[in-house]
C-alpha cells in the first residue's frame, strides 16, 4: 500500500535545509569582506583607518591626499570625528603619537591651505670601497666592496641609515603677560593658548604638558578646535588650583597659571574668568 504524501514534507525540508545553512554561515563559513568600501567597516576599524590616514599625512605632508582617504568614510563632517577620537584618546591615556597626528590631520581638514614638513625618509648608505691587503705571494691588489659592517664582500646589500632628522627650531616661549578675560564673563574659566610660530602662523599638534602642585600630568595637543584657530588649545580652570604648563618638547616650564578672579556673580559667589597666553618662537 502506497502512503500518500502531501506537499508538507517538501516545505519541512526546505526549512530544516535553510536553517543549517544560516548555522553554517554564521559559525562555520562565515562571510568574509575584501577590499569593500572604508565607509562600511565597522566603528572599530574606521578609528583605526583614521589612525593611519593621519599617520601617512604625517609622513607625506599631502593634506589633499589625506582628506581624499577621510572623504571615503562619507562622514558628515569629519573633521569633527577625528578631533573626538583625538580627544578621546587622551582621555584615555592613549597613544600620545597618535594624538597628536590625528590633531594634525583635523586641522589639514578644517584648513586646506596649512601644509606640514613631512618626516624625512630613510636613504641608503653607500657601500665603502677600500683596497684590500696585498697577498704574500706578490700578487696585485684588488679592490673589494666592504659593506657597512666593515666585513669584506662584493654582494653586501648596503643597509639604510636615517637621515639626520632638522631642527624643530627655537623652543616657544611666553610672549607678553597672559590676558585676563572677563568681559564679558565666560560659561566656564578656560586655560586658553594659541601657539604660533617665527612668522606669526598658529601652529597645529603641538604638545602642551600641564600639571599642579599637587601632582600629576595631563598631555593635550593644539589643533583640536581648527574653529577656533589650529595652534589653540585649552584647559578647564579648576578654581584656586595654580598649574604649570610647557609648551612643546624642549619648552621653559610657566608657572603661577591660575583662574582669574573677576569679582562675585549674581548670587554674590566667587566668578571666575579665563586666561588667555600666547606662545612664540623667537
Amino acid at each position: 500500500m502506497n502512503e500518500k504524501r502531501g506537499s508538507w514534507y517538501l516545505l519541512t525540508g526546505l526549512i530544516i535545509g535553510l536553517i543549517i545553512g544560516l548555522i553554517l554561515s554564521a559559525t562555520a563559513l562565515p562571510v568574509q569582506y575584501i577590499n569593500t568600501d572604508p565607509s562600511t567597516l565597522s566603528d572599530d576599524a574606521k578609528a583605526a583607518y583614521r589612525i593611519m590616514v593621519a599617520q601617512a599625512y604625517l609622513a607625506e605632508g599631502d593634506g589633499g591626499r589625506a582628506r581624499a582617504r577621510l572623504a571615503l568614510l562619507q562622514e558628515v563632517n569629519p573633521a569633527e570625528v577625528v578631533i573626538a577620537q583625538a580627544q578621546s584618546m587622551l582621555a584615555e591615556s592613549g597613544n600620545d603619537a597618535s594624538a597628536r597626528a590625528l590633531a594634525l590631520l583635523a586641522a589639514a581638514v578644517s584648513e586646506p591651505s596649512l601644509s606640514i614638513t613631512p618626516l624625512p625618509m630613510l636613504t641608503p648608505m653607500a657601500a665603502e670601497v677600500i683596497p684590500a691587503t696585498p697577498a704574500a705571494s706578490g700578487t696585485s691588489s684588488a679592490e673589494i666592496t666592504q659593506g657597512p659592517t666593515g666585513t669584506p664582500g662584493a654582494t653586501n646589500t648596503p643597509r639604510p641609515t636615517a637621515t639626520p632628522q632638522p631642527t624643530l627650531g627655537s623652543p616657544y616661549v611666553m610672549s607678553g603677560e597672559p590676558e585676563t578675560i572677563c568681559d564679558p564673563l565666560p560659561a566656564v574659566s578656560l586655560l586658553q593658548i594659541i601657539v604660533l610660530d617665527a612668522s606669526g602662523q598658529a601652529v597645529p599638534g603641538v604638545r602642551v604638558e600641564i600639571s599642579q602642585a599637587s601632582g600629576g600630568i595631563e598631555t593635550f595637543y593644539t589643533g583640536l578646535y581648527p574653529e577656533v584657530s589650529p595652534g589653540y588649545a585649552d584647559y578647564l580652570f579648576l578654581p584656586d588650583a595654580v598649574y604649570t604648563i610647557r609648551i612643546g618638547e624642549s619648552g621653559q616650564p610657566v608657572t603661577g597659571l591660575s583662574a582669574p578672579l573677576c569679582g562675585n556673580d549674581a548670587e554674590n559667589k566667587p566668578a571666575y574668568g579665563s586666561l588667555r597666553v600666547i606662545f612664540t618662537q623667537p
